[in-house]
């Protein structure tokens, strides 16, 4: 595992779409600022500190800019094998399918942990510029960790998009768009059972994000709901995972390949 993990991780150096997120991560905190400015165009809310800054960065990016961006790039990686048609290379390794699937869904869950310690330190320069105040190392500690883990258990919400539409060609473009509507969705989960149970709620509130105060929600949510709704995403990428079979395409060229070659060894 540790060779395709070291495998997949060199193949992001060529992907270009990691740039996409990149540069979505970056301009969470600056479009959230610039929200702000818009919405205060004369006078800034005094109450706009650091904290809130980090409160906006970790709902922009658990609602838009990650599921844009891991579902681009976590696809991409399965995507490029049947495109470039190298999956009938990997598939003479001894390694089962849904093992090498595996592979890239951890390479982009470790790119979200990446993109949550980024998603801090731009959060920090995009504030410090902007004059906000209630900057300190506690402050930084507390929301980046909460940074951090919103964007963990977001990528764990993605994997069943990046299974389903990476391994359909070209697919996963369109698999980010879906993935963004049903990230977007949140803003309608004030109560009830969604609110704790909805994948992309239960995000947030693992990470601790406060619902009430910033979404409106009108009551607690349930820590219990949300732990339930995340081990359904993690059963259902486990199904797919095991279900998971290489495209026909592959398969053929690797037998002619190989009926090939005994050809020639008879001749």
């Amino acid at each position: 595992m540790w060779s395709i993990l070291k495998g997949e991780w060199r193949k992001l150096r060529r992907c270009q779409i990691l740039l996409v997120g990149i540069v979505a991560v970056a301009l969470c905190p600056v479009v959230q600022y610039g929200t702000q400015l818009i919405v205060n165009p004369e006078v800034r809310d005094p109450n706009y500190s650091f904290v809130s800054l980090f409160a906006n960065v970790i709902w922009g990016n658990t609602q838009i800019f990650l599921p844009i961006s891991l579902v681009m790039i976590g696809g991409w990686l399965i995507d490029r094998e049947n495109t470039n048609d190298t999956m009938k290379n990997l598939l003479t390794v001894p390694v089962s399918y849904p093992k090498l699937l595996g592979g890239k869904l951890i390479v982009t869950i470790f790119l979200s942990i990446l993109f949550g310690i980024y998603s801090v330190a731009v959060t920090v320069l995009t504030g410090t510029i902007a004059g906000l105040g209630g900057l300190s190392a506690a402050v930084i500690l507390q929301q980046g960790v909460k940074v951090v883990g919103a964007a963990f258990n977001t990528s764990l919400v993605c994997m069943p998009m990046i299974l389903i539409f990476g391994q359909m060609r070209g697919a996963y473009l369109g698999g980010s768009l879906l993935t963004f509507f049903l990230g977007y969705c949140i803003l309608f989960f004030k109560s009830g059972f969604l609110l704790s149970a909805y994948p992309f709620s239960a995000a947030l509130i693992l990470a601790g994000f406060d619902m009430q105060e910033y979404n409106g929600a009108t009551q607690a949510p349930s820590i219990l709901l949300a732990l339930m709704g995340m081990a359904v995403v993690l059963a259902l990428t486990m199904a797919i995972l095991l279900l998971s079979r290489p495209s026909k395409k592959a398969g053929n060229s690797k037998k002619k390949k190989s009926k090939k070659g005994r050809g020639r060894r008879r001749a």
